[in-house]
């Protein structure tokens, strides 16, 4: 599964993902630069959308669609793209998200562009929506392989990363039972999960923020404790995006295809820009398309070029990334950084993130198995959490490739047609974003 995850990211598909950014970006005029963050901002100022039944105000959706994307992917996703990729892969994970900016735009513009006047249709609020009107004949098939390949990646993937990466930094740090750990973090899951869509909303958007505050307050005083190591730690992220990075004395070391490969594959995890999921919250709603479209456009910013980039940072100011990984390299990082202060808040926002994206995923793979024909949502529950009770006991490793193999899959038969119906429509969609 490793082999055939890296065959697919190196380099072709990690070069097919920023090409496609570019064209979007070019298209689009930037505009999800120029604009996204002061709609985002009058948003939170003047939000009066509805947040009842099957719509979710702006402002919670939008903390809601951050408590999804920030997760383990920015503590152990950021610790493994740098330990498998050198340096230079935190530059290819803000590569991503410059590009994610665009994705994000687009698929949540569609999405209420094109949003079925019934809202109790299947397809509101989600990719299927837009792809739908677009893939006909021999294509047809697209909506329904990329609500299968979301379910999986909801239920299996980043359910079970969250849940295993988490064990394995309290394991290692604590020895506490993986065991205990999964009837802990299955427990409290289960009592969001079990309240629905409105429970799920209101107790993401109610952790995150805080825990996004707390872990930039704590890494910006590790960076700012030192400002010549953190200074040291940016040129190196420059200078190894280029040129290869050589270690144990030029005996082994990272090439530039290896910082691409895990950047933009952690990247693509942390921020999951392109491959629809932000439409399930960020869609539900009946305002302008454009409003829905600018909030989400922040999100790969705050998540990548933010968390990510203070994750990394703090990471390369100790010797700690050449041997270790994951969530225990976090762990230790920051430990270095600040003492126990800084082991014990990434023990809090580890459980907190892991725990807010495993919820917020629960809504997202449920949408796609109602699309795909279930019927019972308390027999898909129970499903979601025993898969999440099974994450601590799993392999790392296999976990994490086949994660960027269903993620490859998502990016192949989503973001190329997401590619197709912006170009068609490219004139429409840059007047009702100018409009806004």
């Amino acid at each position: 599964m490793d082999a055939l995850a890296k065959l697919i990211w190196n380099p072709v598909l990690c070069l097919i993902y920023l090409e496609i950014g570019v064209l979007f970006l070019y298209y689009t005029d930037a505009i999800a630069w120029r604009k996204s963050f002061k709609a985002c901002i009058n948003v939170f100022r003047n939000d009066k959308s509805n947040n009842t039944g099957k719509f979710v105000s702006h402002s919670k959706a939008f903390l809601a669609t951050i408590s999804a994307t920030v997760g383990v992917g920015n503590l152990a996703g950021v610790a493994t793209a740098i330990h498998l990729g050198g340096p230079g892969a935190l530059f290819w994970m803000w590569m991503s998200a410059l590009c994610g900016m665009c994705f994000k735009m687009a698929e949540t513009y569609f999405v209420i562009k094109h949003a079925p006047e019934d809202i109790h249709s299947l397809s509101f609020a989600t990719p299927m929506a837009y792809l739908e009107r677009y893939a006909k004949g021999v294509w047809r098939f697209i909506p329904a392989l990329v609500a299968g390949l979301i379910f999986i990646q909801g239920v299996v993937l980043s359910n079970l990363v969250q849940a295993n990466s988490l064990a394995h930094a309290i394991h290692n740090r604590f020895a506490v039972p993986n065991a205990v750990i999964a009837v802990v973090v299955t427990f409290f899951v289960a009592l969001a999960v079990l309240g629905g869509l409105k429970r799920i909303v209101d107790v993401t958007s109610a952790l995150t923020p805080w825990m996004i505050l707390l872990f930039i307050v704590i890494g910006l005083i590790i960076l700012l404790s030192d400002p010549l190591r953190t200074l040291s730690a940016i040129f190196r992220v420059f200078r190894y995006s280029i040129t290869p990075c050589s270690i144990a004395g030029g005996i082994s070391g990272y090439a530039v295809l290896q910082a691409m490969q895990f950047g933009v594959s952690r990247g693509v995890f942390s921020h999951m820009s392109g491959l629809g999921t932000s439409t399930f919250l960020q869609g539900a709603n009946e305002d302008p398309p454009a409003i829905g479209a600018f909030m989400a456009a922040v999100v790969p910013f705050i998540d990548t070029i933010v968390i990510c980039t203070i994750s990394g940072l703090v990471i390369l100011s100790t010797p700690l990334w050449q041997s270790e990984t994951g969530g225990y390299l976090v762990l230790g990082s920051f430990e270095l950084g600040l003492g126990s202060v800084g082991e014990y808040t990434i023990i809090i926002c580890l459980i907190i993130f892991a725990y807010t994206t495993i919820v917020a995923f629960c809504h997202v793979s449920e949408r796609c198995f109602y699309y795909l024909g279930g019927k019972n949502y308390l027999y898909y529950r129970i499903l979601f959490l025993a898969v999440t009770f099974a994450g601590p006991f799993l392999n790392l490793n296999f976990v994490w490739s086949l994660s960027d193999l269903i993620i490859a899959m998502i990016i192949i038969f989503h973001l190329l047609p997401l590619l197709g119906i912006m170009l068609s429509n490219r004139k429409i969609m840059i007047a009702d974003l100018n409009e806004y």
